[in-house]
């Protein structure tokens, strides 16, 4: 069983993977676009998803799908469906993000998506609709949903809390308040995930059994609970998480109408492999990462810690049994988190108490709103109660995450040291269900592991001494790192940018280790930056502002090894200027903006 499997996730990992797959070439450019997803508004723009097709004289050939960004002025209405044409061709996404910064380039390519463009007001034209049947009743329905709750819940900022948890709608969400969720631990009562779809399962099973009865809602459930739970997980946007509970309440469906047994484990561990055979790429999801590890967690500690006390009251019960939950689940996934937002919510317990239960409820009442929508008074009267509810959730939600002590930021960690971390939370396991000799060695390895490495990783970023520079928009930004401590040097505008500034320090010092800074500014002017680099590496020299030169004013300052940087202090335009303009001279010349930050060892001195 074993060997097919291991055969079976090869297969489909070699045939399905989108990070396997070639990049298609785009040879002409007569382009028609058909809309996916979308759209994902920005400050000045809108991003969708879109098929791109090439038309030639004699076929029309897939070239994958791309992002298609228009401006916000544009009055078109582009909705998912619409088939555009444009002789614009989309550029390859690369990867050009600053250490730390999110690596958008590999998440587009594990969503099968390559390209990206911008498309201008005059640059394309809608030259017809195609949309699934299914797809434009989902849509309907979306909209439908949206409309009333916009309609009975005022607050612009509660409505878009509301929207987020019933369909997992977000670009109507407060971004402060989306912090605020992230930062207290409780963001997983945002985003669509098992906990809503276990409510929806427990109130449809309810209903299944109180009109079918117990005997008949068994196999009830296959025509009525089971179309049910996948229309809502379609409708919410199939998420990871969402996928994952949905598969397994229909492990437990079909189980119970074929009258057998149903195993926690069997059903997460089976639908893992489900997901991953149909998208292997799955596994770099950061809600299918989390979804997995709080289940598995909760299965494998929860019976542990909530026996460790023995209470008789039923309402002292009831919350161990919510503690227990809340901390069997945060074992896992804490490795995950750090990893990833590098960040852990200290009050996390306190917090996840009150907000799951009100946010359960708040749910719930979305659902019993959408039913007695048409009866306008009723409607009113639900609306009015989930508005105060939503209000007492944000408000509780803000309060804790303006506890100093709250939130313990910029964990840096490895991904070794996030390793050895989850093997030490096994090995915890592994003593606890089998005290032997074996589990108690393999605890006490992994324990010993740990700050061994600690020490190892500490020596040797002590000894780095490196330059970074970084790739800001229409700025210069040089760290200059020895160890743990750093000179940032960053051109004027970006130095009075302090939000700017705090976001690539912030960045920087979890991606590089570094825990100290000094701050110097540089001129918005035209500067040529010698970076002296150690014995054996070519010299670069950094222009930055520097769009009222030419490369001929730089050949004194050059030598015949040295490489000329241009960083994105400087127009697209005059980049591709000087790409021609150093063929021409014989100089070797790149783009930071085009191939991204790059880095520069210094001299081994302190």
């Amino acid at each position: 069983m074993f060997g097919i499997l291991i055969g079976a996730g090869g297969i489909s990992n070699a045939l399905r993977s989108n990070s396997r797959k070639k990049v298609p070439v785009i040879t002409g450019s007569s382009l028609v676009f058909k809309i996916r997803e979308g759209p994902k508004k920005g400050t000045a723009s809108r991003r969708y998803v879109a098929s791109c097709f090439q038309v030639d004289d004699n076929a029309v050939s897939e070239k994958g799908n791309s992002y298609l960004y228009f401006s916000n002025v544009d009055t078109q209405n582009i909705k998912p469906g619409d088939v555009l044409f444009t002789t614009v061709v989309p550029n390859t996404i690369r990867n050009n993000a600053n250490p730390g910064a999110f690596d958008f380039a590999r998440h587009s390519l594990r969503n099968g998506i390559r390209f990206t463009a911008f498309l201008g007001l005059l640059e394309y034209v809608k030259i017809g609709a195609s949309v699934h049947p299914v797809e434009k009743v989902l849509q309907l329905v979306r909209q439908k949903m949206l409309s009333i709750i916009r309609q009975h819940i005022n607050n612009k900022r509660n409505a878009g809390l509301a929207e987020a948890m019933l369909i997992g709608y977000r670009e109507d969400m407060d971004k402060h308040l989306l912090m605020a969720y992230t930062n207290t631990g409780v963001v997983h009562i945002i985003a669509i995930s098992g906990l809503h779809l276990g409510l929806i399962f427990m109130l449809i099973d309810f209903w299944v059994s109180a009109i079918a009865g117990k005997k008949r809602s068994a196999v009830a459930g296959l025509f009525i609970s089971l179309p049910l739970l996948w229309a809502f997980a379609v409708l919410t946007g199939s998420s990871a998480s969402v996928m994952r509970s949905a598969i397994m309440f229909s492990f437990i469906i079909i189980g119970n109408a074929i009258g057998k047994k149903n195993s926690s484990m069997n059903s997460l561990l089976g639908s893992a492999v489900i997901l991953l055979a149909w998208n292997p790429d799955i596994l770099f999801d950061i809600g299918f990462q989390l979804s997995y590890a709080a289940v598995g967690s909760i299965l494998l500690f929860e019976h542990h810690i909530k026996k460790s006390v023995y209470l008789k009251n039923k309402i002292a019960l009831y919350t161990w049994s919510m503690v227990s939950i809340t901390l069997a689940a945060q074992v896992l996934t804490t490795p995950f988190a750090i990893a990833h937002f590098h960040r852990f919510p200290t009050l996390f317990l306190f917090t996840n108490l009150v907000a799951v239960p009100l946010s359960s409820i708040v749910l719930l009442m979305e659902i019993l709103l959408c039913l007695v929508h048409p009866f306008e008074g009723l409607a009113r009267i639900v609306g009015a109660a989930i508005n105060t509810l939503i209000e007492h959730l944000n408000g509780f939600v803000t309060l804790m995450g303006k506890i100093s002590f709250g939130n313990i930021e910029n964990i840096q960690a490895s991904n070794t040291m996030i390793v050895l971390i989850a093997l030490f939370s096994c090995a915890c396991y592994c003593l606890i269900k089998f005290p032997k000799r074996l589990a108690l060695g393999t605890f006490l390895l992994t324990g010993l592991l740990l700050p061994a490495y600690h020490v190892a990783e500490c020596l040797q970023i002590k000894a780095l001494r490196n330059i970074h520079v970084l790739n800001v928009n229409g700025a210069t930004a040089i760290i200059h790192r020895h160890g743990r401590n750093a000179v940032f040097s960053a051109s004027q505008s970006l130095y009075n940018n302090k939000t700017k500034t705090k976001e690539l320090l912030q960045q920087s010092a979890v991606a590089l280790g570094i825990t100290h800074w000094k701050m110097e500014s540089l001129p918005d002017a035209p500067t040529i930056i010698r970076i002296k680099a150690s014995s054996g590496d070519m010299e670069v020299l950094l222009l930055s502002h520097a769009k009222s030169l030419s490369l001929s004013d730089a050949l004194d300052e050059t030598k015949p090894t040295a490489t000329l940087f241009a960083d994105a202090s400087t127009p697209v335009w005059k980049i591709k200027q000087w790409e021609k303009e150093a063929q021409k001279l014989h100089l070797r010349f790149k783009s930071i903006p085009e191939l991204g930050p790059i880095t520069v060892r210094c001299h081994q001195t302190p």
